[in-house]
């Protein structure tokens, strides 16, 4: 299981903060922010495959993006993820990035079809393909069909699908919709592999099912969720890679799958 470390994102205030810091010419002055940024990177770094960095709620332009990028990788030579809703953020992260990242996401939505496949294309990266919509969740069958479309679509701009990560949209479940969802995402995974002739690899952003919990519980619901999830031939997960918790699990997954060699000191 590939583990994509969701730490530095705008959605959280302290990054947030980070992040405002290094606008327009402040990062060029003022170092602080830009070594806190380096040190959380480098600490992600030690426990993830991927660094995403994600400036979707707050700061998403292409100057911010690009400057956490370059920022980023004097503290990691890992391979990064770019989560934006901006596509000159995109680009010009795309354009910083020492090698090709992931990028985060596409929908099957015609603008965000035709602005971020030819990105992806043009820089030979990697691409998560979100198959259902958060506010109107879909079943199974309605995922395989999207993720068809769109897998046919990227393949049509040049892109491989051994480039494509499939996303089947966690949504609360704290809730009845969340809930019901979930039952639909688990037939999903087991259906991928049996409906495409290729390997298909599939990822989650783990924190989502969670979100409306109370914090105690948040930690038990992620952690109990990716065991199940792993069980059921989840490729890679979104999360927070400082949770000792979730890094448990996470390595535990590996052993089950026969990913990793056990080793006590690592658990």
């Amino acid at each position: 299981m590939l583990v994509i470390a969701s730490n530095i994102t705008t959605r959280d205030p302290k990054i947030e903060e980070m992040f405002r810091k290094l606008k327009v010419t402040d990062w060029v002055c003022d170092k602080e922010p830009q070594e806190s940024l380096r040190r959380l990177v480098k600490r992600c770094s030690a426990r993830a495959d991927v660094i995403e960095i994600n400036t979707q709620q707050h700061h998403d332009i292409p100057s911010v993006m690009e400057a956490a990028v370059e920022i980023a990788q004097r503290g990691t030579e890992r391979q990064l993820c770019l989560s934006s809703n901006n596509v000159d953020a995109l680009e010009a992260g795309l354009g910083a990035c020492n090698c090709p990242p992931i990028i985060n996401y596409v929908s099957i939505d015609e603008k965000k079809l035709s602005e971020v496949f030819p990105l992806v294309a043009k820089y030979k990266a990697e691409v998560v393909l979100l198959v259902s919509d958060p506010t109107a969740p879909t079943d199974a069958k309605e995922m395989l069909g999207k993720a068809a479309i769109l897998i046919g679509a990227a393949r049509g701009m040049g892109i491989p699908s051994e480039r494509v990560f499939i996303d089947p949209g966690l949504i609360h479940i704290t809730n009845v919709i969340g809930q019901r969802h979930l039952v639909e995402i688990k037939e999903f995974l087991v259906a991928l592999p049996q409906t495409f002739d290729f390997p298909v690899r599939s990822t989650c952003w783990l924190s989502n099912a969670s979100a409306g919990a109370s914090k105690p519980l948040r930690s038990i619901i992620e952690t109990t969720l990716l065991g199940v999830l792993g069980e059921l031939g989840l490729s890679s997960v979104f999360m927070d890679v400082l949770s000792k918790d979730h890094m448990r699990v996470a390595r535990l997954v590996k052993v089950f799958k026969n990913e990793s060699i056990y080793s006590e000191g690592e658990l």
